[in-house]
Order: C-alpha cells, then sequence, then structure tokens
C-alpha cells in the first residue's frame, strides 16, 4: 500500500507542478473568472483541491506519523475557518503554487513516515460518513485531486487554452 500512496502522491506533486506551470501562461482574470465548474473558476477549483489535501491529509493523517512532521501546523494555518485559503495566498498565483509545492512535499513526507495503512478510521462530511482503512482513504483523497485537476484540464479545453498535466506516465 505505501508504494502505490506514495507513486499517487508523487505524480499528484508532479501533475500540480505542471498544472501550476500552465496557470502562469494564462492571464489571472481567466483563472479567476466563473466558467461553471462546481467551485466557480480554474483557481476555485485548485483552491478546493488544495484546501482538501491541507485539512483532510495532513490536518487529519498526520496524527499517525510516528513523530511531527515539521511545518505542518504553520500549513494548516494557512486555512481560514470556513475551510478556504486565507485571500492573500488565494489571490497571489506565486504564493498558492509554493503552497501547493509544500503541501505536496509534506503528504509525501507523511506517507513515507507512516507504517500503519491498515487500521480503520472514519472520515465524516456533513451527511456521509466513511469508514475504511488508512490506506484507503488517503488513495481516495489523493484520486481526488486527480478527478479535479481532469475538470480543470476539461474547463482549459473549453477555452481553448493548451494545457497536458494530468500524465502519470510522463513523470
Amino acid at each position: 500500500m505505501k508504494e502505490t500512496l506514495l507513486l499517487q502522491a508523487q505524480y499528484n506533486q508532479f501533475a500540480n507542478a505542471n498544472m501550476f506551470a500552465t496557470f502562469k501562461k494564462i492571464p489571472k482574470e481567466v483563472l479567476y473568472k466563473n466558467c461553471g465548474l462546481y467551485y466557480g473558476s480554474v483557481m476555485q477549483m485548485a483552491e478546493h483541491i488544495l484546501c482538501g489535501d491541507i485539512g483532510i491529509v495532513l490536518g487529519r493523517f498526520s496524527a499517525f506519523a510516528p513523530k511531527p512532521l515539521e511545518g505542518v501546523e504553520e500549513i494548516l494555518q494557512t486555512l481560514s475557518p470556513e475551510h478556504r485559503l486565507q485571500s492573500a495566498i488565494y489571490e497571489d498565483i506565486s504564493a498558492f503554487e509554493a503552497l501547493r509545492s509544500k503541501v505536496d512535499s509534506k503528504m509525501i513526507e507523511l506517507i513515507e513516515s507512516m507504517e500503519d495503512f491498515k487500521s480503520i478510521e472514519t472520515l465524516t462530511f456533513p451527511g456521509v460518513e466513511f469508514k475504511k482503512s488508512r490506506g484507503f482513504l488517503i488513495l481516495a483523497l489523493l484520486n481526488h485531486a486527480t478527478h479535479h485537476r481532469g475538470q480543470i484540464a476539461g474547463a482549459l479545453d473549453i477555452l481553448k487554452i493548451e494545457n497536458d498535466f494530468n500524465g502519470m506516465l510522463g513523470m
């Protein structure tokens, strides 16, 4: 399980870096304009992915690391009480990208440090509860990012903006 989770986390790191490289070529007003995605704009979708990684993967699963991961508490402070990024980070693509990169590295560090992926955990969202192994929950959350990056890629395709940041075989 660890090997699979590391591969997926490394892929997410690779895809996120390429996604932000694509974002840097796009006018800011296009990235932040509501284009009909579930979360509105391309950047709101990217924010949703990042906030989930911070709040759920790092916020919840870092407790299972054998020792505290340096910098996780600081990362957790970037979320508002509404589970959104602080506006200074959200509105600054470079700050957003830097945080995304830091979170990707910490998620890899977390998975590398964990040993127990079999214990059953409960993950609760409004109206739904999941009881699964830690490994399964982490894999599902990592895959969640892939799903939403695909939505971002589709939106960019519709806007006729060249992009290609989702291929695991390219890493």
